[in-house]
């Protein structure tokens, strides 16, 4: 299963941008706006790559998944700017569907967010967390993933989109980690 494949291949990327998402204080106004701010300066730039390589014509409900306005509406809620960003190319659609397990994936922690959030201070916006939960996305794109062709669809290059995104989030959530965090990978920037 290709879930499988790109889950054990970025096993080790996962667990450094959940070691990274813990340092937010997302019960304050303040580190919750760091987590979305670095949130939208990872999302926003994916998205709109996914868009230029035609992620519309792979996964027909793509404007029911996109979440940067969602994103953008909490940031401007909370008083801050989203992030002026520039999308870099998709080079294929198996790097693109690399790139989706990692956007789609994060519904799941996401879920876990909304409630902790909505919890410790639920004046705080959270649609971008709470977005899409009545749909269940994330099975529906398991079984979107399930369906590709085998024929086709480089696994090698599902791997290097996923290991893409999962860089993406973790050097933009890096940069916005709460002081005294120890920041190893600080500056890092990946290309595709």
């Amino acid at each position: 299963m290709l879930r499988d494949r790109l889950r054990a291949a970025t096993a080790k990327d996962h667990a450094a941008l959940d070691a990274i998402a813990a340092s937010f204080d997302f019960e304050n106004p303040s580190g919750y706006g760091r987590f979305l701010s670095a949130s939208a300066a990872a999302l926003i730039p994916l998205e709109l790559a996914l868009e230029r390589a035609g992620v519309g014509a792979w996964l027909g409900d793509w404007p029911d998944r996109s979440r940067r306005a969602a994103l953008s509406s909490d940031l401007v809620a909370l008083g801050l700017a989203p992030p002026v960003t520039a999308a870099e190319p998709t080079p294929s659609r198996g790097f693109g569907v690399g790139l989706l397990y990692v956007l789609e994936g994060s519904r799941l922690g996401a879920r876990f967010l909304v409630r902790r959030v909505r919890r410790a201070a639920p004046g705080l916006p959270t649609g971008y967390l709470g977005h899409g939960d009545e749909a269940d996305l994330w099975r529906s794109f398991l079984g979107w993933l399930e369906a590709q062709p085998k024929v086709g669809l480089r696994t090698d290059e599902a791997v290097a989109g996923a290991r893409y995104g999962f860089q993406c989030f973790s050097a933009a959530f890096e940069t916005a980690a709460s002081p005294g965090v120890l920041n190893v990978r600080a500056g890092v920037h990946v290309r595709i």
